[in-house]
């Protein structure tokens, strides 16, 4: 078996973002457009009705079920929300209730707008809204699945985070571990497989395994236990990258048993870290960033976010392998049987 087929076993969710009332110009609607994949972003304003589901996206959203059941996933049927292609007069309430849109809730005539239930928008512990109006959903992107808002986060957390980012800030050590958040859109894509392309095809994509990347490197660094297994397809990059290097001196100085893969062109030096060195397609053609907890799932006393602390109670992994030359299919998870499944391939056959 190899990685690429390994991949194969894990089913995902089938995701999409939309932006509702966007006001920001279009130069950042292009760079959302260009980090998740045309196919997946929908934009919701007053000159735009209705959310298009994406198809075969070239995007990191998009995997290839319709309705499945996903372990792990961030959604909560408790704070899902109810969207509809059409605007209608009735919506739909959290616990699946009817009811007559309020007139705080009805757009504006001619607004051609999904219903959205407001009041439960308002609960959902992950999107950041608690006005009374649709009027003010103002430049929030929503991860939906299906007919169900799974997560939100604003266009300036977005930007912050991936949007306008340059990947040179991770490569120079300018942005650091301490630095590294992710938002409840991006938190809300695991369990979700995706597609993304790099460089020349995209600008953008692979931005977002960088962070995810360094998400789950800061999750190790933080619990300073447990092991971290890595791959850098070439390993000459962590001393040619001064802020990979500096990285991975921070995450074994805490502790953390730390593994590199990758080809041994050039071995990287002085650093605590155990190097597997390969020239099959698993090292050539993987990307894989795999945090395990020294005793598997427990609970820590820390309260560093709560992505974070579900990172270093449970686990968290990221798995990609490229398909076609810059073509990457793969997905994270915080689910813990995923994690090991990650961690016990890796350890076993690399």
């Amino acid at each position: 078996m190899t990685l690429a087929q390994f991949l194969d076993q894990f089913d995902g969710a089938d995701r999409s973002i939309v932006v509702v009332n966007r006001t920001d110009p279009d130069p950042v609607l292009n760079m959302l457009v260009d980090t998740f994949g045309e196919d997946a972003v929908n934009v919701v304003d007053e000159t735009m009705g209705g959310i298009e589901r994406p198809g075969d996206t070239g995007g990191l959203i998009g995997g290839e079920s319709d309705e499945r059941e996903t372990d792990g996933g961030r959604s909560d049927p408790g704070e899902e929300l109810t969207t509809r292609e059409f605007t209608t007069d009735r919506i739909t309430d959290r616990n699946g209730a009817s009811a007559t849109r309020q007139p705080a809730d009805r757009p504006e005539p001619g607004d051609d707008c999904p219903a959205i239930n407001v009041d439960a928008l308002r609960r959902h512990e992950d999107v950041p809204f608690d006005g009374d109006r649709l009027g003010e959903l103002e430049n929030l992107a929503l991860l939906v699945e299906g007919d169900r808002v799974i997560a939100g986060s604003t266009l300036d957390e977005l930007g912050n985070a991936v949007l306008l980012v340059n990947s040179d800030l991770y490569v120079t050590g300018a942005r650091t571990l301490d630095d590294v958040d992710l938002p409840s859109v991006i938190s809300g894509l695991t369990d979700t497989t995706f597609t993304l392309r790099g460089y020349p095809e995209s600008n953008r994509q692979k931005l977002l395994l960088i962070t995810i990347s360094r998400f789950i490197e800061r999750a190790a660094w933080q619990a300073g236990d447990g092991t971290l297994r890595s791959s850098f397809q070439r390993l000459s990059r962590i001393d040619d990258e001064v802020g990979t290097r500096s990285v991975y001196e921070r995450v074994s100085t805490a502790g953390v048993d730390t593994h590199l893969y990758g080809v041994p062109d050039d071995l990287p030096r002085d650093l605590d870290a155990v190097i597997h060195g390969g020239d099959t397609r698993d090292f050539t053609d993987s990307w894989f960033v795999v945090y395990r907890p020294l005793e598997g799932p427990h609970s820590v006393d820390v309260d560093p976010g709560n992505d974070l602390k579900r990172g270093i109670e449970g686990g968290v992994g990221l798995l990609a392998v490229e398909t076609e030359p810059r073509i990457w299919r793969g997905l994270w998870t915080f689910e813990a049987d995923r994690v090991r499944s990650m961690n016990r391939y890796i350890e076993r056959n690399l």
